[in-house]
């Protein structure tokens, strides 16, 4: 579960090899303690990605909550620090565009469709304003390091504005807020999400 001070990366994807969770597990052990996963999603792989998790000593820092419905996820989004996902290939994203909707931080890996709408100057020749933060695919390295540099970022603020700026003006916004249409409450939330996730400080 998720205490006080915890800080809580969040996905959301299916547990198949190339949404590259297995990366985000492995780059648990480079971050600090009070750094959890919450894992979002079903597939495959979900018993292997539990043994990897036990292997590495990591597993009281993950939450696999498997298939979670729409309205449910959104507040899970709400109520978390960090979005990551660290594709190995990425259609158009909509994960990641639900994510900056919510107002959070947003790391991804520099593939498919998510170059639209993901700039990022620290990693690339990138001249648009930052709208999120990339890591390396198949690099735990990278995906800690990335971690930490949204952690540090006194600008995070402004980054998570200019993503949301830019999903309300460039996207289908009646179609993303008609999904995501319940307004986070956490004394409203189901019983499970409030359990994990009430006592978990935001990052300021």
């Amino acid at each position: 579960g998720l205490g006080s001070g915890d800080i809580a990366l969040i996905t959301t994807s299916r547990l198949v090899l190339k949404n590259g969770v297995g990366d985000v597990i492995k780059a648990l052990p480079k971050l600090p303690k009070n750094i959890k996963f919450v894992i979002l999603g079903e597939g495959y792989l979900e018993k292997e990605l539990k043994e990897l998790a036990i292997k590495l000593n990591v597993s009281n820092r993950i939450i696999f909550k498997g298939f979670v419905e729409h309205p449910v996820l959104n507040k899970y989004l709400k109520a978390s620090d960090i979005f990551i996902r660290t594709s190995r290939s990425e259609g158009q994203g909509i994960s990641f565009l639900e994510a900056m909707a919510c107002k959070l931080p947003v790391i991804a890996t520099p593939v498919g469709g998510i170059v639209d709408f993901l700039h990022d100057p620290f990693f690339e020749d990138d001249t648009d304003n930052q709208t999120g933060y990339f890591c390396q695919p198949e690099n735990p390295e990278s995906i800690a390091e990335a971690v930490k540099r949204v952690m540090g970022d006194l600008q995070k603020n402004s980054v998570v504005e200019n993503a949301y700026n830019m999903v309300k003006e460039k996207y289908d916004w009646d179609l993303i807020a008609r999904e995501m249409n319940e307004v986070f409450d956490i004394n409203r939330a189901p019983k499970d999400v409030s359990h994990d996730m009430i006592s978990l400080n935001q990052i300021k």
